[in-house]
């Protein structure tokens, strides 16, 4: 039996057969976990200015387009807020058959985008795959020798991105399809039947801001939830500022929408990384801290702090302290610098990179101001005084 990487044999915490609880797994859903758990490329490690300087034209293109794959794939590092978020997922009870869990409450991670949301959707599925397989494995239930004919897939996770604003039997279609069985004339039924047969136990559902939830569609979706969890399956959401969507009440639909999601959804907030205690501070420089040993530059030896002490305050206003913009800003400027002679991360180059509108806007006066000492933290602009 083939050893599991140590990043997925973690996924597995205390079971002491990860390998065996590995091979529950459908084929499609382990080739899944590898995908959001294992970086998308091979570690290009570091070539010294020696090795680049002598290298030719074609092996320096080919050491580039390497760590343009390599940078685009940063590590998933666990702070304070996503491992709180977890923490709250890993606590869901495991589905028991023919008992009904209307009373449930939905978790549902918000907050604005760029947050990171999606990552940590991802990344709660694949632990609910393993917790499943675990789970199975100790029922006794064994895969790879039954004739695939007559023992149905076992697929206990689906992981749905919403597509703008579906009804009902889309909805409920789509689902079919992620387990590659057909709908039918009544997707709801179909998908009843899948969940039975395939042993569907949990759903995550991700972007549920694209939902109308203010319309008559948002009311049936609400509905086809409620229907999902009867099915006696975990329902997950993610989307973001799905909580300020709820509060902009104006008709008899939003008000109906808005009592049905307090009465049913856990919110579970996702924020940008604050910068005012030295609480905020400490988890900003931890999460630096697992994203620069990520670099591979000439540079920059192994182990030093290039991001959390000598960046870390220009990092945070240059990207306020959304995640994504700031895996943007280290992806290009890591690419940069790997073209320089000194293959080391500047403030210039830090300064050179573009991102989203969102940091984008006033970029330049705030680095002015805060090389000024005139940065206010609380209100990302100077200082009144």
């Amino acid at each position: 039996m083939t050893p599991l990487e140590p990043s997925l044999r973690h996924l597995f915490g205390a079971d002491e057969h990860p390998e065996k609880s590995w091979d529950q797994l459908h084929p499609v859903d382990q080739a899944w976990a590898r995908r959001i758990i294992l970086p998308s490329a091979e570690d290009p490690g570091t070539m010294s200015y020696e090795q680049w300087h002598q290298a030719g034209a074609d092996d320096r293109q080919r050491r580039l387009r390497r760590l343009e794959d390599w940078y685009k794939s940063w590590p998933f590092v666990r702070t304070r807020q996503v491992r709180d978020i977890e923490r709250h997922l890993a606590t869901l009870p495991e589905p028991q058959p023919h008992m009904d869990d209307d009373l449930l409450d939905v978790p549902l991670i918000t907050g604005p985008p760029g947050t990171g949301k999606t990552t940590v959707m991802k990344q709660a599925a694949v632990a609910a795959l393993a917790r499943s397989a675990w789970g199975r494995r100790l029922d006794g239930t064994t895969t790879g020798t039954a004739d695939p004919l007559f023992i149905p897939d076992w697929r206990p996770v689906i992981f749905h991105s919403t597509d703008g604003n579906p009804r009902v039997k889309a909805f409920f279609a789509h689902l079919c399809d992620e387990l590659s069985v057909p709908a039918t004339t009544d997707p709801q039924a179909a998908f009843r039947r899948a969940v039975l047969r395939h042993g569907v136990q949990f759903v995550f559902i991700d972007e549920v801001q694209m939902i109308n939830f203010d319309g008559q569609y948002g009311m049936y979706l609400h509905n086809a939830l409620k229907a999902l969890q009867n099915m006696n399956v975990r329902v997950v959401l993610s989307g973001h500022n799905v909580r300020q969507m709820l509060t902009r009440r104006e008709t008899a639909a939003q008000n109906a929408t808005q009592t049905q999601s307090i009465a049913r959804w856990t919110f579970q907030d996702l924020n940008r990384y604050p910068h005012e205690t030295s609480n905020d501070i400490a988890e900003w420089r931890g999460l630096l801290r697992g994203l620069e040993q990520h670099i591979r530059l000439a540079g920059h030896e192994e182990g030093t702090s290039v991001l959390s002490e000598d960046f870390e305050e220009h990092l945070w206003v240059t990207t306020l302290g959304y995640v994504n913009a700031l895996a943007a800003l280290l992806t290009g400027a890591c690419l940069t610098a790997s073209r320089t002679k000194t293959q080391r991360i500047t403030a210039k180059i830090i300064d050179s990179i573009r991102l989203n509108e969102r940091v984008a806007r006033n970029r330049e006066f705030r680095l002015d101001s805060w090389r000024e000492r005139r940065f206010n933290w609380a209100t990302d602009a100077p200082s009144s005084s």
